[in-house]
């Protein structure tokens, strides 16, 4: 039986606050070993290898994936790399702008949610201009099915949308902590699938933690 739009809405938001109160419980071992591990299965992707061009994300202060080993790993590799902006909240338009290195990453200031963004009108490249061969992608939650939970913000689907609009489709890859996956034993009640709505598109994969 398919849920009613407003029961999915619900259902999504009360599975992003479990997720989010249980990812920030996690330990700085676990985080960094988990994070690692993730870096280590993409980096080991044949579609990885191949890409020049890499969509990726800064980590958020606490409570995610930390994405330092996947930008460490893309320069090494000299890929072009390209991060996220936001630029506009209610129209929940999102850019990718091209940062150069680490140290150019270091030097971003930080966005109201505390995470790093390439500054806008210094001439950076966008990503949609200069293509992309491969996205990694954030989330609250992931299943099997290659589902998303996203923030709720909406940021990724528009600029999903305005990648495929440009004809591109280079693989989308979600990058989880092992918590992350559903179900969760640790969430009660928690679904075996994440809730999706119409729009809500499934990734080309998704790269889970191992925990030992």
């Amino acid at each position: 039986m398919v849920k009613p739009p407003t029961e999915v809405v619900a259902a999504k938001r009360s599975l992003r606050k479990a997720m989010k109160a249980l990812l920030s419980a996690l330990d700085a071992t676990t985080l960094a070993a988990e994070s690692a591990c993730v870096a280590r299965q993409v980096v080991a992707r044949d579609d990885w290898a191949s890409a020049s061009t890499v969509a990726a994300f800064c980590s958020m202060p606490s409570g995610e994936l930390a994405t330092r080993p996947l930008l460490e790993a893309a320069f090494a590799a000299k890929k072009r790399v390209f991060l996220p902006r936001v630029d506009d909240v209610k129209s929940r338009k999102m850019t990718m702008l091209e940062a150069y290195s680490l140290d150019d990453v270091d030097g971003f200031a930080r966005s109201t949610w505390g995470i790093p963004e390439p500054p806008a009108g210094e001439g950076r490249a966008d990503a949609l201009d200069a293509g992309v061969d491969f996205v990694l992608v954030p989330g609250v939650a992931f299943d099997g099915g290659r589902g998303r939970l996203g923030h709720g913000a909406g940021f990724y689907d528009t600029w999903f949308a305005a990648l495929a609009a440009g004809g591109a489709a280079p693989p989308r890859v979600g990058v989880a902590l092992a918590d992350q996956l559903l179900p969760n034993s640790k969430i009660p009640d928690c679904p075996a699938a994440v809730p999706r709505e119409a729009h809500d598109e499934v990734l080309d994969a998704v790269v889970v933690a191992k925990r030992a």
